[in-house]
């Protein structure tokens, strides 16, 4: 099981920076894993959350409730990442967002104070933290700016390329709402730009 683990850890690990083989070992000695089931939450908003989670398998999404009620999509979370760390998803411990899968997902959990004790104490993690934050920061000046500002052909063909094969694996109402249009919007354009090749 800790081999199997670590041979699913090391990537996401070694996808944001070069950590060595000992500190997956670290990482991996305070894992749980945690299966769900297709619309089964990770974290719901305002239930205290105190893990980090990395997505060995599946797709998830993070939702917040608009002002009508409905859930509004906004970011999806795919095998090989990092969720967004616990220090920008929560507020005194409470998660500010649901974080729900959208098909069948493995995520590692690590409590939150184990992988902070681990960052301070291993130069290996603390370079990992430092990248994880950089790349969450990047995306989210991205998305709040120049994705915003673009067309939704524009923003769909960016989010085509960000995640492939997305719109096979998930409900189309979730990537419509992502990119802030209707489900019939959605489907029309894909017509679109299906017609567009």
């Amino acid at each position: 099981m800790s081999a199997a683990l670590n041979e699913l850890l090391a990537p996401i690990l070694r996808r944001y920076s070069n950590v060595s083989a000992e500190a997956v070992d670290l990482v991996a000695e305070h894992t749980t894993l945690r299966e769900l089931a297709r619309t089964h939450a990770l974290a719901e908003a305002g239930v205290v959350d105190g893990n980090e989670y990395f997505i060995l398998q599946g797709v998830l999404h993070r939702t917040m409730m608009g002002q009508e009620g409905q859930p509004i999509t906004s970011a999806f979370h795919v095998e090989g990442t990092v969720i967004t760390p616990h220090f920008a998803r929560t507020r005194q411990g409470r998660s500010l967002f649901t974080i729900e899968a959208l098909t069948p997902s493995l995520v590692a959990a690590v409590p939150v104070a184990e992988f902070d004790r681990l960052r301070y104490s291993t130069p290996d993690m603390q370079a990992f933290g430092m990248r994880v934050v950089e790349r969450e920061l990047m995306e989210s000046i991205h998305r709040s700016t120049a994705f915003r500002e673009r067309s939704a052909a524009d923003r769909l063909l960016a989010l085509r390329n960000e995640f492939p094969g997305l719109e096979n694996k998930v409900p189309h109402a979730c990537i419509a709402s992502f990119l802030g249009i209707t489900t019939v919007s959605f489907s029309r354009l894909r017509g679109e730009l299906a017609r567009s090749i």
